[in-house]
């Protein structure tokens, strides 16, 4: 017999298929009788159960037909067919690719890498990728605290859809103490990280392809305009000064807008912080035009040398602000927890929406991490983390000032990870060879036009340091330098 025969199928399967193609090749005709299964069974060296099993297959797509006392035939329509009784390609044509909706028309993949070619070899310093190095303590207790909750006889079962309580408790109590926000723990909605907040968000407060309008800053990370865009939503950008947002500079362009979402206590990727008074502004703004705010709390715990403003939420009197934060960059990347503050008149909407997705994020992350906070080990990691980074800060600045002086403009240089640099002497057009002269020097650098909606005419830099030594800062940048000098003099 003829036929593929490929070894990780069961046998009764391979020969079920040699068969069909000795049908299908004319070998075996319409009407004729197959041997006995003894006789094929003898033939084949294997079980007659196994010969049974393959004349079983064959007889319920239709090619065998099965006599009782007579024998197995070659059915007369040896092809699979529809209820109708027409075989199957005679009734369509081959179908083209399934319909899909606009929500999935619009919405596309990341790239993976923004920041240039792969590096392939040699000593090179990343400065394109945000990379967090975990403190070994943190680790530890997180280890530790896993282990005791393992060891209970109550191990947490199915994950609760706000969020585990023992969290949301935690993330209270912590939010009182360090960031002077009062909030009730049935407030709080523990999410899969930022990027399900901002899904939820939209989907909770736009109507998906009516094309309503949301304001976002400029330059923002490139996620939160895609999340609105890909609902239908039209984007309104809001360029960001030396202070955030100024929401009294765009109020004619935001007009009709039903959100806006403002990062005031570190704004990504500039780093500028927004002053109490343009927060209480921006506030007043949206009671006067029936709108939300969304509040994202990016980084901000990372700062050095500063006091933040109070937040948006503990400013609003009138359930207008959406307070949205993650664990990942403040613990450990792996951790791809967040939480939400809801104003109460949304709070049930929002629970809906998220049951449609998900019925909670993983039960025993959450009450490990709730223990970590309850513990002071969380906020004595934040503390720690904050003071390794504003000695890489100043190695990475300082080396670039050393050689670079005024033609180089740092943004925001008060909490977070990351440098935003402006080069006003070195042209747009002039980015990919100044990342290419930067490798060459090994240094990976990433450019800032993705998170611009309208990119400004020279080179803007994110330069992220958080996860690199100030020794290798320091020999980075004075490499990023020497390409940027270089670039110049062409």
């Amino acid at each position: 017999m003829a036929g593929r025969r490929r070894d990780d199928e069961p046998m009764y399967v391979r020969i079920a298929e040699s068969i069909r193609c000795d049908i299908d090749s004319g070998r075996f005709r319409v009407g004729e009788c197959l041997p006995g299964s003894r006789s094929m069974a003898v033939s084949l060296g294997v079980s007659r159960t196994v010969v049974l099993m393959a004349y079983d297959q064959l007889e319920s797509e239709g090619y065998l037909d099965s006599r009782s006392g007579s024998g197995t035939y070659v059915s007369a329509r040896p092809v699979s067919v529809f209820a109708g009784g027409a075989p199957a390609a005679e009734c369509v044509a081959v179908p083209g690719e399934p319909r899909l909706s606009r929500l999935a028309r619009r919405a596309v993949l990341p790239a993976l890498a923004d920041a240039g070619p792969p590096v392939l070899s040699g000593e090179v310093i990343d400065l394109a990728q945000p990379r967090v190095k975990s403190d070994p303590r943190s680790l530890k207790a997180w280890k530790q605290n896993l282990m005791a909750l393992l060891r209970r006889r109550d191990v947490p079962d199915f994950p609760e859809l706000q969020g585990a309580l023992a969290l949301r408790k935690a993330v209270a109590g912590y939010l009182g103490i360090e960031r002077a926000i009062e909030v009730d723990p049935d407030d709080i909605l523990i999410v899969s990280g930022a990027q399900q907040a901002r899904d939820l968000i939209a989907r909770v407060l736009l109507d998906e392809g009516e094309g309503e309008g949301v304001g976002v800053e400029e330059p923002c990370h490139w996620s939160v305009r895609h999340t609105f865009e890909a609902m239908g939503a039209r984007v309104v950008p809001c360029r960001v000064d030396a202070h955030g947002l100024d929401i009294e500079g765009h109020a004619s362009a935001l007009d009709g807008v039903r959100l806006v979402n403002v990062a005031p206590s570190f704004q990504f990727p500039t780093g500028v912080v927004m002053p109490e008074q343009r927060r209480r502004t921006l506030l007043q703004w949206a009671y006067a035009h029936d709108a939300c705010l969304v509040e994202d709390d990016f980084d901000c715990e990372h700062r050095f040398g500063v006091r933040t403003s109070p937040s948006l939420w503990s400013l609003d009197r009138h359930g207008r602000v959406i307070h949205v934060s993650s664990f990942a960059r403040s613990l450990f990347p792996a951790l791809q927890l967040g939480y939400m503050l809801l104003p109460r008149s949304l709070r049930e909407r929002f629970l809906a929406v998220k049951w449609l997705a998900d019925r909670g994020s993983i039960s025993m992350q959450q009450h490990v991490l709730a223990a970590c906070i309850t513990s002071g080990q969380y906020l004595r990691d934040l503390r720690r983390t904050a003071h390794r980074l504003a000695p890489r800060h100043r190695a990475l600045h300082d080396a670039l000032q050393a050689r670079l002086g005024d033609t180089m403009r740092v943004t925001g240089s008060v909490a977070g990870g990351s440098l935003f640099v402006h080069l006003p002497r070195l042209p747009r057009s002039a980015t990919g060879a100044l990342m290419a002269g930067a490798l060459e020097r090994g240094v990976r650098i990433r450019s800032a036009e993705r998170f611009h909606r309208m990119p400004p005419d020279h080179v803007t830099l994110v330069l992220s340091y958080a996860g690199i030594s100030e020794a290798n800062l320091r020999r980075a940048g004075a490499r990023l330098a020497e390409a940027c000098l270089a670039m110049a003099e062409r």
